[in-house]
């Protein structure tokens, strides 16, 4: 429809951050898409020019209808006209199902929506609203997104994102374990200390036990056929045992981390059901509470700075929640939990009904800190796994494989690690190089590394140790351990020991710049 050049229909207001920017000059006529619906007189976003523009329209504006504007500067100040508005173009009826689009994300949209804008072949981009309510997944504007056309009527589309090279899917990967990964191997060990607390949860005590009982004692590791059973449980392989026929997972550390993570979300959902529930809330709130105490991974996406924030006073996600829904009383107020009771002025149920939440909370607490625990090894455990698999997807770097090995030592939780690396030939002759580098803490030594090179039969070994006792006992030793290698026919070119820190392998590779695992903007 054509807008009349004097109406009150034809008036447009820019905003001023806009306006310092608008993509036209003066008198030129441009069209324009709507991006976000408005009444006359509200914001409109509107897509002018390759820019994202918000305008104030003397009309109704829908979501896809095209308008043409023409730049009206009066003075300083920027203005536009509104020339016409064109009819809102109806959703494409040529999509077939099993059809496969390209699309962009031009916008994120208030109720849980995404704005697309679909490429088709010869025509112009359509925009495309989604409800993405029900998907797990994240967008940003401009990404790339391929559509799927699953059916007609009603139109329903499958969301997919473009093939990514074995690299980039690596690094995607690495970039989303990243924030989880520590320095050294994960510590474990409240979550077995926590075994003789856990008689009311069979399935979490279950878990723990089989998780414990199929961790290999420290001693067993000397002899090099327990050594090399400790290797193929130790979590890395565990994909490839899953391509064997009726594959046995029992012993299999990564497995057994899954089995306990899932018991402890199980008894997290049970928890969060029967405590909160318990609360006078009403319940919109006490849904909304549960769902988000049900799923930790919402909770580890706040800000980092919030994060930050809460561990530094001795606080996670989800005590704060959980310290939150304590001080909730009736629903006509609020009970300040740092404040005694009176028994005089407060029911004895209400007293018992508080000390009962209050238990659950502290149970809730103890269960997430649980979880937050075997979800750190877990993510351990696949950054090892994908950090070989991405140096074997580049020939120009050198195979390196790395492992973090539990063991037990009495009622303790102790970690081995070995790094087997391949070196290069010199020449077509040489045999292959290898360097084998072991850490290890025990209880009386404290931290060891041997780092151990091995060329055909010629072995060199550097022992380190961070006690100076310990570097002491390793020398009045070392010709034992001479003699031991010599048992093995390997001719020993070198062996020394001596004292300096011990620091923990890590599973992060040098990346390029644009690989980086991670984004840091001010």
């Amino acid at each position: 429809m054509q807008i009349p050049q004097t109406s009150q229909a034809a008036q447009v207001t820019v905003t001023e951050t806009a306006s310092r920017t608008l993509p036209l000059s003066p008198g030129q006529v441009a069209q324009a898409v709507v991006v976000s619906a408005g009444k006359a007189g509200e914001n409109v976003d509107i897509q002018l020019a390759g820019k994202i523009v918000t305008i104030q329209a003397g009309v109704d504006l829908q979501r896809g209808q095209t308008i043409e504007l023409q730049r009206s500067d009066s003075g300083d100040k920027a203005a536009l006209k509104l020339i016409s508005v064109a009819a809102v173009p109806p959703i494409p009826t040529d999509l077939r199902p099993g059809q496969t689009l390209l699309a962009e994300v031009v916008k994120l949209l208030p109720q849980q929506s995404i704005l697309l804008a679909l490429q088709q072949t010869g025509k112009l981009s359509v925009p495309l609203e989604l409800d993405i309510s029900r998907l797990s997944s994240s967008f940003k504007p401009g990404q790339q997104l391929l559509v799927q056309i699953l059916s007609n009527s009603p139109l329903s589309v499958a969301l997919q994102t473009p093939n990514q090279t074995s690299s980039e899917t690596m690094v995607s990967q690495q970039r989303r374990l990243m924030p989880m990964v520590l320095a050294q191997p994960p510590q474990l060990q409240n979550v077995i200390n926590a075994l003789p607390e856990l008689k009311n949860m069979v399935p979490v005590q279950n878990a723990v036990s089989q998780l414990w009982q199929n961790i290999r004692e420290l001693q067993t590791v000397q002899q090099p056929a327990n050594l090399q059973q400790a290797i193929q449980q130790s979590g890395v392989f565990l994909e490839r045992q899953l391509l064997q026929p009726n594959p046995s997972l029992t012993g299999d550390f990564k497995a057994n981390l899954l089995k306990l993570a899932a018991a402890l979300e199980g008894q997290i959902r049970q928890t969060a059901n029967g405590q909160i529930n318990a609360q006078n809330l009403p319940p919109e709130i006490r849904t909304a509470l549960i769902n988000l105490l049900n799923q930790p991974a919402a909770l580890q996406q706040l800000p980092s700075h919030i994060t930050n924030a809460l561990l530094a006073g001795g606080q996670t996600p989800a005590q704060l929640l959980t310290t939150l829904l304590a001080g909730q009383g009736s629903v006509g107020g609020t009970v300040t939990t740092n404040q005694p009771m009176s028994s005089a002025n407060t029911p004895v149920q209400q007293i018992a009904q508080n000390a009962q939440f209050q238990a659950g909370v502290t149970e809730l607490a103890r269960l997430q800190v649980l979880l937050r625990e075997v979800e750190t090894a877990l993510a351990r455990v696949q950054m090892n796994q994908l950090n070989m698999v991405r140096e074997a997807d580049s020939p120009t770097q050198q195979q390196v494989w790395l492992m973090d090995l539990p063991l037990r030592d009495k009622q303790q939780l102790q970690w081995m690690q070995l790094q087997f690396q391949q070196g290069g030939k010199q020449n077509q002759q040489d045999e292959e190089q290898w360097q084998v580098t072991l850490n290890l803490e025990t209880q009386n030594l404290g931290k060891l590394r041997a780092s151990i090179g091995l060329q055909s039969s010629v072995v060199s070994v550097a022992l380190t140790a961070e006690d100076p006792i310990a570097v002491a006992l390793l020398e009045e030793n070392i010709d034992l351990l001479r003699e031991k290698l010599a048992a093995l026919d390997l001719q020993v070119q070198q062996l020394s020991c001596h004292c300096a820190p011990v620091k923990w392998l890590t599973p992060l590779t040098q990346t390029a710049n644009s690989d980086a695992l991670l984004d840091i903007s001010v």
